[in-house]
């Protein structure tokens, strides 16, 4: 029932990094008391109970509640889960507590239980129907309003109770202690369930480059190639997701985060080395602390070889051919990009000549040996190397 159930998603095929040993701090015993002492490290709780109609308006209006922090993970759950959550509340059993942190004096952000609150808002605000139920199956297909009044009113009594993390856990500085909100985030998330990599990345490190990523993902470009609904048109003022955008599996799973990543990750040749989960870790580590001046150079970058790449294969630049399922392709995306991000001089030539690059990406994709490097190749540094030698080969070829 709680959030941190969900089954673990490998958006990316990284492979796993064996645990690296932590360097030892020495420390005398009267240091350690004087760290233990220290109240800026210490986390302050209080606990509180909160009726499901409170809930829907302290959500709604969101001054209270902020839903969705930028290190929180999309909105997952479906219809049946949502309901078994309210078929729970019917019931009266126990349902996990959520996590808030309080940013500022009664204003709350959700560490924990995301799916929990947006759940019972879907549900009160009538854009929920239930379905899936196990013990109170009568009430299949009914939403909210169309409830008895007198399950309407026992729903009404039932309380989500809620751990609040109070303001003044936050650190005095950054360099003793990391940001409470996001250390704890992520311990409540790798227990029995996780976060796939990305998530977790938004939430390690988070910054004006996981800012960027979340940005350029949402290009209208980029979901065109992509096939993800646009933002313009599926995300609300209040910031609400529409069922469309909240089902596509790269947005769900922050995937589509993870493929902007991957271009920065893989242009930088001395960082192609070792797993690409290392890779795309190292390349949001070492610009987490990047100036808006480079966030600026960043975003140029990335949105001229995507329009370039546009302007050449079109939207469909990142799908494989009919005969290869006609489906998109992470490895095609890193190829293409990076390709053309090294013949970036050739930029102009590259475009007029599209109908003869286009063929020779055509012809590579077509030969099992070529389509073998470019696609059929596990995730690693050699991999990513072959390929996009291969296609930059290619791509002067086509223009030589």
């Amino acid at each position: 029932m709680a959030d941190r159930t969900l089954e673990f998603i490998d958006i990316d095929a990284e492979e796993e990094d064996l645990p690296k040993k932590k360097k030892k701090v020495n420390l005398t015993e009267k240091e350690l008391g004087e760290r233990y002492d220290d109240t800026s490290a210490r986390i302050l709780q209080d606990r509180n109970d909160f009726m499901l109609p409170q809930i829907r308006d302290l959500v709604d209006k969101q001054r209270w509640i902020n839903l969705r922090p930028d290190y929180q993970r999309r909105h997952r759950w479906d219809k049946v889960k949502q309901s078994r959550l309210i078929e729970s509340l019917l019931m009266n059993a126990p349902v996990p507590p959520i996590f808030l942190y309080e940013t500022e004096l009664s204003r709350y952000e959700v560490m924990d239980g995301q799916q929990r609150l947006a759940s019972i808002v879907d549900f009160y605000k009538g854009k929920l129907a239930l379905q899936g139920l196990s013990v109170w199956s009568a009430l299949e297909g009914r939403k909210y309003s169309e409830l008895p009044t007198h399950l309407k009113r026992g729903l009404d009594r039932r309380r989500v109770s809620a751990v609040i993390l109070l303001a003044e856990s936050s650190p005095k500085t950054a360099d003793d202690f990391p940001d409470i909100r996001k250390e704890i985030f992520e311990r409540l998330n790798t227990g029995g369930t996780a976060l796939n990599h990305q998530e977790l990345r938004n939430c390690v490190f988070a910054g004006a480059f996981n800012k960027l990523i979340i940005e350029l993902a949402r290009g209208a470009r980029f979901c065109q190639m992509w096939d993800i609904p646009p933002y313009d048109k599926n995300i609300d003022s209040k910031g609400r997701v529409s069922e469309a955008l909240r089902d596509n599996i790269l947005f769900q799973t922050m995937a589509d985060c993870q493929i902007v990543l991957r271009f920065f990750a893989f242009r930088d040749a001395a960082n192609v080395k070792g797993s690409v989960k290392r890779m795309l870790d190292n390349s949001m580590r070492k610009r987490r602390n990047v100036s808006e001046i480079e966030i600026q150079q960043l975003r140029n970058v990335f949105d001229s070889r995507l329009r370039t790449v546009h302007a050449i294969f079109g939207k469909d630049a990142f799908k494989l051919p009919a005969q290869r399922g006609g489906k998109h392709s992470r490895p095609l995306f890193d190829a293409l990009m990076i390709a053309v991000d090294r013949l970036w001089n050739k930029r102009t030539g590259l475009i007029r000549a599209k109908s003869k690059v286009r063929a020779k990406i055509k012809a590579l994709l077509s030969r099992e040996k070529y389509y073998e490097i470019i696609i059929g190749r596990p995730n690693t540094a050699d991999a990513v190397k072959a390929r996009i030698a291969l296609v930059e080969k290619s791509l002067r070829s086509a223009i030589s």
